[in-house]
């Protein structure tokens, strides 16, 4: 079987003979679209119009209500797993847009992937993370055929039909998603300032009853300067291994946070998770379990010219920092963090 990389070549010798410019001239109207620009993209990724998608799928909505989607792709001839809301390249994919796929993923509850498409950005959703009955109000991953890198290129292979696999695609949109919200989670808990937070805040300053002023003043002073003043301090103190003097920096810091994300996600690994952490030296960025050299799970080596991940005894050249990127070595890591758990 390909590999991601491998097929990225592909799809980049594809899509540089691919003539999209001309074919949005021509795309004019929703069937004009889909017949110029979503098809032919989607015959790069090795889907035929023979085997693998149709257009007006019926969808019974109710008793005598009957939807027409617009595309559908289905693997080996079996059922839809994918459908595709269509709109003509001179329109902007809007939330509306994203209602009409929503309606229509709720009521064919065998599709796993929904794609919002005027042919040129392409947004794939689906189902959240902590609701499997509802597709996602935001895209897992965009591609635009306007501005697309060759990072881009290897995140859209995972759709390419030879390496097409449903299973690791939802996982790793669950992960992005459950990051997504995580970092949405914590901006809500700092701002506004709750009581909760105010509470704690004073706890661990040595208060013990909170009056009405001190929650007064306490909710003034937590605001966006003292949480600056307080992430640098956060930094330095992770930053810094004993007395090296290294500083840890935001791409490492994320780096980790990805990981230590895809490894928990694992059932077998979720209750060693508070094993997991990182050390970091001057040359390298270490992923540990119980804070141990000789437990590494993985290794980071990250400059303004190269990123590179090393597992074992092998390393690979990473485009950026990101979940998409990393998720492409979750069996490996997965496996690695069994050995040394």
């Amino acid at each position: 079987m390909p590999t991601t990389k491998q097929i990225g070549n592909l799809l980049d010798r594809s899509f540089q003979k691919w003539d999209h410019k001309k074919a949005v001239q021509l795309s004019d109207n929703e069937s004009k679209t889909r017949d110029y620009l979503i098809e032919p993209f989607f015959n790069l990724l090795g889907y035929s119009k023979m085997e693998h998608y149709s257009h007006e799928f019926s969808l019974r909505l109710g008793k005598g209500s009957v939807k027409k989607i617009d595309m559908v792709i289905s693997i080996n001839g079996r059922t839809p797993i994918m459908l595709v809301e269509c709109k003509r390249s001179t329109s902007n994919l809007t939330k509306s847009h994203l209602k009409q796929l929503s309606q229509y993923f709720h009521n064919h509850k065998e599709s796993k992937i929904g794609i919002l498409t005027n042919g040129i950005v392409y947004e794939f959703y689906s189902v959240k993370w902590n609701d499997s009955k509802s597709l996602s109000d935001k895209p897992f991953m965009v591609f635009d055929l306007r501005n697309f890198t060759r990072a881009d290129l290897e995140d859209i292979a995972n759709f390419h039909l030879q390496i097409f696999n449903v299973k690791n695609i939802l996982e790793l949109s669950e992960e992005k998603y459950f990051l997504d919200d995580f970092n949405a989670a914590l901006t809500k808990t700092l701002h506004p300032v709750g009581d909760d937070l105010i509470k704690l805040v004073y706890q661990n300053m040595g208060g013990k009853r909170i009056t009405d002023s001190i929650h007064k003043k306490l909710s003034r002073l937590i605001n966006s300067v003292s949480i600056e003043r307080s992430i640098e301090v956060i930094k330095e103190l992770e930053g810094k291994q004993s007395s090296s003097g290294i500083f840890t920096t935001a791409e490492e810091l994320k780096a980790y946070q990805i990981i230590k994300t895809i490894l928990v996600m694992n059932p077998k690994l979720k209750d060693h998770s508070e094993r997991i952490g990182y050390k970091d030296y001057k040359s390298q960025f270490k992923i540990l379990v119980d804070d141990m050299p000789s437990k590494e799970i993985c290794n980071l080596s990250l400059t303004n010219t190269s990123k590179k991940l090393t597992i074992g005894n092998e390393t690979f050249e990473l485009d950026k920092i990101s979940t998409l990127e990393l998720r492409k070595f979750r069996m490996k890591l997965v496996e690695m963090a069994f050995k040394q758990t």
